[in-house]
C-alpha cells in the first residue's frame, strides 16, 4: 500500500524548548485507510496535523507528503489535502455558499461544479435556508458544518479533521460519520483527530494514541484490542438502591466495578460468559433492570495504554532516584 505522509521524527517545541508540543513521532499514513489520532486534550495531537498541512514547521524532522517535504510544496498541500480546524472560520462575513463555493473553487474546480456541490451538501446537511446567511449569523453548531462541508467540497485526496463532532447534536454527529466513511470508500485517505473512542471506533483502520507530545502506540483496532484484559463485561443496571444485593448475588462470577449508583460492571472470563447468561435468564428474582454483555473496546484500549505508559514512568523515575 502507497504511502501519503511520512511523519520523521518530528518534535516541536514552542516558548525557546520550554513547551514540547511534539516529541519525537515516527509514523507513515497509507492511502485509503482511515487512521485515529486518539489523545486527550492538550496530547499534541492538534500540533501534529498543522505541522502534516504545512501551517507549523516542525523544530526537528520532516513531514513528507507523497515524498516531498510539506514545507516545500504548500500550495500542492493545500489543493490535495482538505483540513477541518477546530475552529474553521476567519472570514466570517461571507455566506455560507460563499464559504462552500469559494472553497470548491481554491481546490481547482469549476464555478458551477462547486455550486453544484455546495448545494449538494447544503441539503444533505439539512441547511438550505441558511445558504444566504452571512456565518457570523448563524450558530456554533451550524458553522461547523458548514466548515466540514469546506473540507469536502472538491473531493480532495486526502482529508484532515480536528474534533470534527464538537458541539454537535447526536443526529449531526451521525451525519459526519457516515460523510466521512462515504469519502474514504470512495478512495479519501481520512486522518481524524479526536479524543472520542467511542465514536472513533465506528469508523477508523488504525489508531495512533498520542500523549504528552508522544506517540504511544500505532496499530490496527484488532490488534491494539488484543493487548487489553480479555475478560467480557457484563454492564449491569440495577433495580433502584439494590446495587449492593445484585453484586453480592453475583459476587462468585468475577470482578465488580461499580460505574454508577445503580449501574454495575462484571468482568467474568469468556468461557463462563453463557453459564452466567443462563443463571440471569432462570433467575428473573434478580434485581437487575437491564444487563448487556460487551467485548473489549477502544476505550479499554486507550486506558490500558495510558495506565502502561504511567507504570513505565514511575518505574524509570525509581530508577533514576
Amino acid at each position: 500500500m502507497n504511502v501519503v505522509f511520512e511523519i520523521d521524527h518530528v518534535s516541536k517545541v514552542y516558548k525557546k524548548g520550554k513547551v514540547k508540543a511534539n516529541r519525537d513521532i515516527h509514523f507513515d499514513v497509507l492511502k485509503g485507510e482511515v487512521l485515529g489520532l486518539l489523545g486527550p486534550n492538550g496530547a499534541g495531537k492538534s500540533t501534529l496535523i498543522q505541522q502534516m498541512v504545512a501551517h507549523l514547521a516542525p523544530s526537528e524532522g520532516e513531514i513528507r507528503y507523497e515524498g516531498v517535504n510539506v514545507l516545500k510544496q504548500p500550495k500542492r498541500v493545500a489543493q490535495n489535502v482538505a483540513y477541518y480546524a477546530q475552529e474553521p472560520h476567519t472570514l466570517t462575513s461571507l455566506k455560507v455558499w460563499e464559504a462552500l463555493c469559494f472553497t470548491g473553487m481554491l481546490r481547482g474546480i469549476e464555478k458551477k461544479e462547486a455550486l453544484r456541490q455546495a448545494d449538494e451538501l447544503l441539503e444533505r446537511f439539512e441547511m438550505t435556508d441558511l445558504r444566504t446567511k452571512q456565518l457570523k449569523h448563524i450558530s456554533g453548531g451550524q458553522k461547523r458544518m458548514v466548515g466540514i462541508g469546506t473540507a469536502l467540497i472538491g473531493r480532495a485526496p486526502v482529508l484532515i479533521f480536528d474534533e470534527p463532532t464538537n458541539e454537535l447534536d447526536p443526529k449531526k454527529r451521525r451525519l459526519v460519520w457516515d460523510l466521512i466513511q462515504e469519502r474514504n470508500q470512495e478512495g479519501a485517505t481520512v486522518i481524524l483527530v479526536t479524543h472520542n473512542v467511542l465514536e472513533a471506533e465506528q469508523v477508523v483502520d488504525r489508531v495512533a494514541v498520542i500523549n504528552h507530545g508522544r506517540l504511544f502506540a500505532i496499530d490496527h483496532v484488532s490488534k491494539l484490542k488484543q493487548k487489553v484484559d480479555q475478560r467480557l463485561k457484563f454492564e449491569l443496571v440495577s433495580e433502584m438502591g439494590k446495587s449492593d444485593e445484585l453484586e453480592h448475588k453475583l459476587a462468585t462470577w468475577g470482578e465488580f466495578v461499580k460505574t454508577g449508583e445503580n449501574r454495575l460492571r462484571l468482568l467474568i472470563e469468556k468461557q463462563e460468559a453463557s453459564r452466567l447468561l443462563d443463571f440471569i435468564v432462570g433467575n428473573p428474582q434478580l434485581p437487575i433492570e437491564e444487563y448487556a454483555v460487551v467485548p473489549p473496546s477502544l476505550e479499554d484500549v486507550y486506558f490500558y495504554i495510558e495506565k502502561e505508559k504511567e507504570h513505565e514512568h514511575v518505574g524509570a523515575a525509581s530508577a533514576r532516584g
